[in-house]
């Protein structure tokens, strides 16, 4: 018994060596060096995996609770601010709303229900959207978790379910074009297009902001608590 773990012992140093060997110029252009590079190639990155795991977010499957959370996914005033769309330089209804037509049409498509737009959604959406430009992550620029927003007074929505799209663009296109571009980047990326298909979501509000640069929109998904 010894003898064969010394056996497996010596094999994976020898593969250690080897593949060290294969990663530098050592054994470059011998059999053996090819060989080793090309099994080292075939290796997949650990950081590869982090990368694509970070970005999926999506929901697990399974009995949802009151904190699940469906992120995705990818974009100064103070957060929270509200609109001045008569000085404002671009439309944001005209932008949201072609938003929010855009995914219900990506929904007719996949032959589930339409999302309800909802007015507490749509605020904590803009605020969110707002947020981005500072931190451009499903974490709040204070450090905590994206739906505390949920919770605060002025944006409380009581939920079963919630999810969150994220999306950065630079504005170039008018509002129906940049709405067009962020929606194709969404049903693009699985985890988000997870999101805007989800049959369990019932609700939806889309807010958007913009620094005179870029457009940082979110879709901020909902299912409310009945009881």
């Amino acid at each position: 018994m010894k003898r064969f773990f010394s056996s497996i012992v010596l094999i994976i140093v020898a593969l250690i060596i080897g593949f060290w060997l294969g990663k530098t110029d050592a054994l470059q252009g011998t059999w053996i060096g090819d060989t080793l590079s090309n099994t080292v190639e075939k290796i997949p990155n650990p950081e590869t995996f982090k990368t694509i795991i970070e970005g999926e977010g999506s929901l697990k499957k399974g009995n949802p609770t009151p904190e699940s959370h469906s992120q995705e996914s990818v974009a100064i005033s103070e957060p929270g601010e509200e609109i001045n769309e008569e000085t404002a330089t671009i439309d944001y209804t005209l932008l949201e709303d072609t938003i929010y037509t855009l995914l219900n049409q990506v929904r007719r498509e996949n032959n589930v229900p339409e999302l309800t737009p909802n007015d507490q959604l749509k605020k904590a959406a803009r605020k969110r959207a707002k947020e981005t430009e500072q931190s451009f992550s499903h974490t709040r620029p204070d450090g905590s978790e994206t739906f505390t927003i949920l919770k605060e007074p002025d944006y409380q929505y009581s939920y079963q379910l919630a999810g969150e799209n994220l999306g950065m663009a630079t504005n170039y296109l008018n509002e129906k074009g940049m709405a067009k571009l962020l929606s194709n980047g969404w049903v693009e990326s699985p985890g988000h297009y997870e999101n805007m298909i989800r049959k369990e979501f019932t609700e939806v509000g889309i807010g958007v902001s913009f620094n005179g640069e870029n457009i940082y929109a979110v879709q901020l998904f909902g299912k409310p608590r009945t009881n």
